[in-house]
């Protein structure tokens, strides 16, 4: 149960709409971040960036800084020797701008010639777009054919977003690219059953969304996106909202604006707009109901369906209409105190009926707020009372905000106790509250210790302690503690920390620990790091033992060939066999130096570079000799037939 408490409190500090509906907008703060994050552009050294600062600045409604500068770099990147996807820049960045781009009659030719079969999505896209922004006429049939042509070597949804609006720019019949949009939406993912997007984020999802509207719009069709699914379009859009890249601001834009004026969905967001907390000092709801750039909708008739408690499930709203509020567009206020509420998180549903039957997404909004109640500590009685009980407490009452005026007195014989009854003001009786506290502080060291009060079955709150049990909380420490009561709760408009009185705790002299620490909030003696010592390095002696008895096999080698005779007859002098003995022998010594300085990294490259030298020159080598031996055998055998047919040739003598 708190655990869901604790969600609840998270959901209404943050106004957050449960159901499909948007649950939230582009506000006033999002509006001036998203421009801050366009601003680099107008240091004029990027077309593209140009281009997404010009637009962005103009779904934002904010006026261009320095505009003639700006419209005269578009104009010069325009010059003879762009490119088409330049002229596709600066095209669109000067009709965003309201100054047109003028291109030679050369650059024109090029971008009609760039119109063409087997050009892809994108480059079609370009030419199109800058075809249109400057003029020229475009041959409808001849791009559905190059636009066919591209969708069949890649019907990608980056591709289908492209074809979307090469369509959407031409006259005439486009049935063949409007078909294709089911296609892209098919491939929308879902997420947490409240989002859709495609895969690639929020620059492919924007542009397929605003490609299909507009094709939609040219084509006088209705698109083939359910409802449901435009609302969660733009459930993604919204969560998008903190971009930090001016391409994606551009893109989020663009889709906002699309999603705020198209003749088929236009989604609703219904938020808060009071506080999310109603009390007696502030008794209304507010809701507003806006499209997804905070626009109002105009005039429209919003319903509660009801509000419901959480914790009970108890209706206290049912079919009640919201007043339009006079000093806002698209809020509406109710009044919820009236119904005299417990205090407690609430459930409301909110639902908008308009004529506009564009509007998706405004029926059955949740909605969280809470209701906030003063609360009043009565009954509150402290003292103590023998461990073995054999003697009636003697306990003193209290008044809330007033402190005892004496400093109690507790031994390890005794125990302390607290009683006091939380009171909701506005219904007079007792509540229970999140947070019950009692925190006892050690008045020299500050050393806090927080006890919970709990609550009975006639929902008075008891604190008791036996200070014997209690000597390890403490730490054994005597002294005069303050007392303190906590009481806090979500939906309380008055927590209270009460300092009830002070204690002087005393327990046994042999159990007394050492001085108390100082818990106060000060620098901390600095840490220094000890790194584990060296093992300590053999003895001389042993060194050179170890090392005598690693080089006696060398040496016994060398003896045994100085007394069997070393034949070195046999080895052929050629540059490979010079240079695989030489690598072998720096291979050895590699291995010394290894042992000597060299780290594990820099032999293990040095060995590379001196293996594979050593490697293909052995290769050679040994081919060599067992070439030459294969030879030698083939001559002893032809010399041994050879000799045998001449002795039989040889004629009898008589």
């Amino acid at each position: 149960m708190a655990m869901r408490r604790g969600a609840l409190v998270i959901l209404a500090l943050l106004g957050v709409s449960s159901a499909l509906s948007p649950s939230t907008y582009l506000t006033p703060g999002d509006k001036e971040r998203l421009k801050l994050v366009l601003e680099p552009a107008w240091s004029l050294s990027d077309l593209a960036q140009v281009l997404y600062a010009s637009a962005g600045y103009k779904h934002l409604g904010q006026e261009i800084p320095n505009i003639e500068g700006v419209c005269n770099f578009v104009r010069s990147s325009a010059g003879d020797g762009a490119t088409v996807e330049t002229l596709f820049l600066a095209s669109s960045a000067g009709k965003a701008l309201g100054c047109p781009v003028a291109a030679s009659a050369g650059l024109l030719q090029a971008v009609n010639e760039a119109i063409r079969e087997g050009a892809s999505s994108q480059e079609l896209f370009h030419a199109v777009t800058a075809a249109s922004n400057l003029g020229v006429e475009l041959d409808t049939a001849k791009v559905l054919r190059a636009t066919q042509m591209a969708l069949k070597k890649d019907d990608s949804v980056l591709s289908l977003g492209y074809a979307f609006h090469v369509g959407a720019q031409l006259k005439g019949e486009v049935g063949s690219i409007f078909e294709r949009i089911e296609d892209a939406i098919v491939q929308a993912d879902e997420v947490d059953g409240r989002m859709l997007q495609f895969e690639g984020g929020l620059s492919i999802t924007a542009l397929v969304l605003s490609g299909a509207y507009r094709l939609a719009e040219t084509s006088n069709k209705a698109p083939p996106i359910k409802p449901d699914q435009a609302v969660k379009f733009a459930n993604y859009l919204m969560s998008r909202k903190s971009v930090q890249l001016s391409k994606g601001v551009y893109y989020l834009l663009e889709a906002v604006s699309m999603f705020t004026n198209n003749k088929f969905h236009v989604p609703v967001a219904i938020t808060l707009a009071s506080n999310v907390a109603v009390s007696a000092e502030a008794p209304q709801v507010q809701v507003r109901v806006t499209d997804l750039k905070g626009s109002s909708l105009g005039p429209l008739k919003v319903t509660a369906d009801s509000a419901t408690c959480d914790s009970d499930e108890v209706v206290i709203i049912s079919k009640e209409i919201l007043t339009p509020l006079s000093t806002a567009d698209g809020v509406y206020e109710l009044d919820v105190m009236s119904r005299g509420p417990e205090r407690g998180f609430y459930r409301l549903v909110v639902s908008v009926d308009a004529s506009d039957m564009r509007l998706v997404g405004h029926s059955a909004a949740q909605l969280t707020f809470k209701v906030l109640t003063a609360i009043d500590i009565q009954g509150v009685e402290i003292g103590t009372a023998d461990s073995d009980q054999s003697t009636a407490p003697n306990l003193q009452k209290v008044t809330y905000p007033n402190t005892l005026s004496d400093i109690l007195l507790a031994d390890q014989h005794q125990r302390v106790m607290l009683r006091f009854v939380v009171r909701d003001t506005a219904s007079g009786r007792p509540t229970e509250v999140h947070q019950a506290f009692v925190k006892i502080t050690h008045i020299d060291s500050k050393r806090e210790i927080i006890f919970v009060a709990e609550t009975d079955s006639n929902d008075v709150y008891k604190f008791d302690i036996d200070v014997s049990n209690s000597m390890k909380e403490f730490g054994g420490v005597s002294g005069v503690y303050s007392v303190e009561l906590i009481i806090g709760d979500a939906s309380i408009s008055n927590p209270t920390l009460w300092h009830i009185g002070d204690l002087s705790l005393t327990f046994p002299e042999s159990t007394v620990a050492t001085a108390a620490p100082d818990y106060t909030y000060k620098v901390r003696p600095e840490i220094h790091h000890l790194f584990r010592s060296p093992d300590p390095r053999p003895s001389s002696v042993m060194s050179t033992t170890f090392t005598i008895l690693c080089v006696l096999p060398l040496i016994l080698l060398l003896i045994m060939w100085a007394k069997l005779g070393v034949n070195l007859s046999s080895f052929p002098l050629t540059l490979t066999a010079i240079v695989f003995h030489v690598g072998l022998g720096g291979i050895l010594g590699l291995f010394c130096f290894f042992w000597l300085q060299l780290d594990m990294f820099s032999t293990l490259r040095y060995l590379f570079m001196v293996g594979v030298v050593t490697f293909f020159c052995g290769n050679s080598m040994l081919s060599n000799i067992a070439a030459k031996r294969k030879e030698q055998e083939v001559k002893m055998v032809y010399g041994h037939f050879y000799n045998k047919s001449y002795r039989f040739s040889q004629p009898q003598q008589n």
